[in-house]
């Protein structure tokens, strides 16, 4: 239905308004200074929040993986350490081995190097890579052509002559033939 109202406008029973105040200009501009100021400060707080959820979530993700490989990181720390103890067993070995070798093919290339008439009584090693060799022969120039043969090789460096001397044979007895002892050094090349 509708209504009208016919009494005249003094008497009629005034409306209550609703009066809305406008802030002044100043505290319009000091809010919107501040929200200018906050906005881009909270805008970034909550890209940080993101960010450290983001991190977090990948690190319980890596703890994860982690504790599902960790069965495998054991064994293959395992592993590599038995390879560690295997490369050291393996390398005692081959050194052995060269030091086994070594003496063979030191008394061969010294059978190759022995001129006629001239033998060894002893070889021994005096230092590390230095060798000794005592022997017998008739003649200076024989022991002379073995040191020759010995600076030639590939196997032997710095030869010197330590002895040489006329000894009577005890073996031919007292009227045999007298013999040159001689004593040779040299260094062995590794």
């Amino acid at each position: 239905m509708i209504r009208v109202n016919l009494l005249p406008i003094e008497e009629r029973i005034p409306e209550p308004k609703i009066t809305v105040q406008v802030p002044r200009a100043k505290i319009w501009v000091t809010v919107i200074a501040a929200l200018a100021v906050l906005a881009p400060i909270a805008g970034v707080h909550l890209m940080q929040r993101v960010k450290i959820a983001s991190i977090r979530a990948d690190i319980q993700a890596a703890e994860v993986e982690h504790r599902r490989l960790k069965p495998q990181i054991d064994r293959i720390e395992q592993l590599m350490a038995q390879r560690e103890q295997l490369n050291q067993r393996l390398s005692v070995i081959q050194s052995l081995t060269r030091q086994r070798f070594f003496t063979v093919s030191l008394m061969d290339e010294l059978a190759a190097l022995v001129p006629n008439y001239l033998w060894f009584t002893e070889v021994g090693e005096v230092h590390r890579g230095k060798v000794e060799i005592v022997g017998r022969t008739f003649s200076n120039l024989m022991v002379a052509e073995l040191m020759r043969r010995m600076e030639e090789s590939e196997m032997f460096d710095d030869v010197a002559i330590v002895l040489s001397e006329k000894v009577q044979d005890r073996k031919a007895g007292p009227d045999g033939p007298p013999v040159l002892e001689f004593t040779v050094s040299a260094t062995v090349k590794p």
